[in-house]
């Protein structure tokens, strides 16, 4: 891994452990996540779409797609908040890691067969 790897792997760590300490603090940690959650791409490496903009929906730590969104999500958000997704569309797969708390979360994704990587942050919306 490069220089730049690993910073950016602890910046994503770093990130998910100020969001997780958060949640603690609130006395959301265990709480029930379920809900539909818009998430933010944004491409920072590779020739990607710069933004993609797609819904979620979260029910007993399973995660899908929802509404309208062009990406088909599965994966699942562990009781702590650590999120571990995949999105595929026309055999391109981005895999997508951070954490998630009771309103939002952040982290990471890539995608080897695009070739791209980037940034998501999430905002829950019922």
């Amino acid at each position: 891994m490069t220089q730049a790897g690993y910073s950016s792997l602890a910046a994503v760590l770093m990130g998910a452990a100020s969001i997780g300490a958060a949640d603690a603090q609130d006395g959301f940690a265990r709480q029930n996540r379920d809900g539909i959650y818009a998430i933010d791409i944004t491409t920072q490496q590779g020739r990607c779409d710069r933004d993609y903009h797609l819904m979620i929906s979260i029910s007993g730590g399973r995660v899908s797609s929802a509404g309208d969104t062009p990406m088909e999500a599965s994966g699942q958000i562990n009781q702590r908040g650590i999120v571990d997704l995949a999105f595929q569309r026309f055999g391109q797969i981005a895999t997508v890691t951070g954490m998630i708390g009771m309103r939002s979360g952040s982290g990471s994704w890539s995608s080897t067969t695009m070739q791209c990587a980037g940034s998501w942050r999430a905002t829950r919306q019922s």
